[in-house]
């Protein structure tokens, strides 16, 4: 992700971004995973509003994506299954960036930013703690590319090469 961009989602708060209160200062309300693949980093981001993004560090992504009912569903089931993860007890202050392979969760919430690490290997384990969460975040990019499939019907987000 590029760093104004990571900035942006990583530092910013609820109400910047014009969210519902949530029920509890940990409780997420967005989510970012950083994933380490072969040529970068790929970025998804889902937001409790249903707003969600995908950035490639090799250039291009997709923003916005609340229009479109598909993508706007895939996001909010990311943040609302995020909701069961247990966080670390301590937010983050640093955002790094995975190498290859690697896969980090940021979990937005009021009460901070909370970073997981792990691997691709250990998330496809089906006993994972952040294995729903990653299939979800992978339901984003899945319906982002079923959009622009077809034709990019009904202002689901806007591409950016």
């Amino acid at each position: 992700m590029s760093t104004s961009v990571c900035n942006s989602m990583l530092q910013g708060s609820r109400s910047k971004f014009s969210l519902a209160a949530t029920s509890k200062p940990m409780e997420p309300w967005g989510v970012v995973m950083d994933w380490g693949v072969r040529n970068g980093t790929a970025t998804v981001v889902a937001m409790s509003d249903g707003s969600a993004s995908v950035y490639f560090s090799s250039g291009g992504g997709y923003i916005g994506g609340k229009g479109q009912e598909t993508i706007r569903g895939a996001a909010q089931k990311a943040v609302e299954v995020a909701r069961d993860v247990q966080l670390p007890s301590q937010p983050t202050i640093t955002y790094p960036l995975p190498e290859q392979r690697g896969v980090f969760f940021y979990f937005l919430t009021d009460a901070g930013v909370f970073m997981i690490r792990t691997s691709e290997q250990e998330l496809n384990s089906s006993s994972h703690s952040l294995r729903k969460v990653g299939d979800a975040m992978q339901g984003v990019i899945t319906e982002y590319r079923l959009w622009d499939q077809g034709g990019k019907k009904g202002g689901g987000g806007t591409l950016v090469r």
